[in-house]
């Protein structure tokens, strides 16, 4: 017969042990998920705070999603378009002579498997060097400030294009694209920040964060009613055929400082008239027109606590989702595909404007102290990581075997790759 003790003591012991292993899985399944954290390091106060934590690149995925709650749009798009197919390793292969570069995050270290030759390739101002490192190092910089609180990088193999006409680059198959058309055709591409969020110095934009330092400090300085009151542009226009009418029905107008401008000629007359970056902030009213497809002076002009005006956009980039056209939160305003409407719409502005000042600050709150932050835009590649790896049907291999059966690296690090392009670093001698 048990003792008495032994009785009482042993379904007591049953119970902790059964509470012990559904505790155990239950934690384990929170940890794996990938989506939230068993404890929360965060004070329930904790906030974003533009002027402390803008350039901080080691936020957490729980304080990334109480900062940015709205930046993952796309990523989310693009995992519903799959429809549960997964990526396989034959959907991401690119070709020789592309805009395109092929990668893995592999155990937290980027390699570039493939870079496709993209200096053979069109990319408009020849700047593929500045494509090619600022998207890199923007990834490479999302890997490296990954927080240890947080579940590790996953294992991840996918190709980007450095194209501004992404399809141009690869007619089918699945990869990152700095931009795309919300159309069936575009399906599988998915949207990745500009290389610009690193560096654009052809702009004079040494890096994000320092011409967004310094436009932030602009505005301090200028208060609204001290900014030009006119309407500013400044572009080529032979890109695209709305650009020519954008300075055809402002020419000559008072409320208008549009200008077709010629880079890199000096004896060009039109080359007088190019403006700084920053320089556009000094205005109430700024103009953005896509070219080739998006364009990328969108996001200097939303900086700007300046009223934008643009037509109907055609090329979406990571963040357009964020822009309202009406409402409390309204943050620009939309002009006719041919700017035919602009006139009036100056007129009305000029004569409201609390409404322009009102469009402006909202542009400024929700773009240049929020989702276009070097903290926003790093959160967001790695939330592409992770929505990417939802969908990758395949485990990525580092290493393959040569004829010999030797075991060989796939991949060069970025760090070589960086330091060398477009040399090969393996043919160094």
């Amino acid at each position: 017969m048990m003792p008495k003790g032994l009785r009482h003591s042993f379904p007591n012991f049953l119970f902790y042990l059964l509470a012990f292993i559904i505790a155990s899985q239950l934690w384990s399944a929170w940890k794996q998920s990938g989506h939230g954290h068993p404890v929360s390091y965060i004070p329930s106060t904790w906030h974003f705070d533009a002027d402390r934590h803008a350039n901080v690149h080691t936020f957490n995925n729980e304080q990334c999603d109480i900062a940015f709650p709205q930046l993952y749009h796309s990523l989310e798009q693009a995992v519903k378009r799959r429809n549960g197919k997964k990526v396989q390793p034959k959907d991401i292969a690119i070709n020789e002579g592309r805009c395109m570069l092929r990668v893995i995050i592999y155990e937290g270290e980027l390699f570039v498997v493939d870079s496709g030759m993209p200096e053979y390739c069109y990319v408009t101002n020849g700047n593929e060097r500045e494509r090619i490192l600022g998207t890199l190092a923007q990834v490479d910089r999302a890997i490296s400030t990954s927080p240890s609180s947080d579940p590790p990088i996953p294992n991840v193999e996918f190709s980007l294009s450095l194209d501004d006409l992404p399809r141009r680059s690869k007619g089918e198959g699945v990869f990152f694209g700095y931009t795309r058309k919300d159309v069936k055709e575009y399906d599988d591409i998915w949207m990745m920040p500009n290389y610009a969020y690193w560096s654009w110095n052809y702009t004079h934009a040494p890096s994000w964060n320092s011409i967004r330092k310094e436009i932030s400090e602009e505005e301090k300085r200028v208060p609204w009613e001290k900014k030009d009151p006119r309407v500013v542009w400044r572009g080529k226009i032979k890109m695209a055929e709305l650009r020519k009418e954008l300075v055809r029905v402002s020419k000559g107008k008072d409320w208008s400082d549009i200008k077709a401008v010629v880079i890199n000629n000096a004896t060009d007359v039109h080359t007088k008239d190019v403006m700084n970056l920053r320089d556009f902030c000094g205005y109430k009213f700024t103009v953005q027109t896509e070219g080739t497809s998006y364009s990328g002076r969108l996001k200097y002009l939303q900086l700007c606590r300046s009223a934008l005006i643009t037509h109907p956009l055609e090329w979406q980039e990571f963040h357009t989702h964020l822009m309202r056209l009406a409402g409390p939160d309204i943050n620009f305003i939309e002009a006719s595909e041919n700017f035919g409407n602009l006139e009036s719409a100056m007129e009305y502005y000029r004569q409201h404007d609390n409404e322009a000042e009102e469009i402006a600050r909202n542009s400024y709150n929700i773009f240049a102290r929020k989702y276009l932050t070097p903290a926003a835009v790093t959160c967001y590649w790695r939330h592409l990581f992770w929505s990417w790896s939802s969908v990758q049907g395949f485990e990525p291999q580092l290493y393959t075997r040569d004829e010999l059966n030797n075991p060989i690296m796939r991949g060069t690090p970025w760090t070589a790759f960086a330091a060398n392009w477009p040399i090969d670093p393996s043919i160094i001698p």
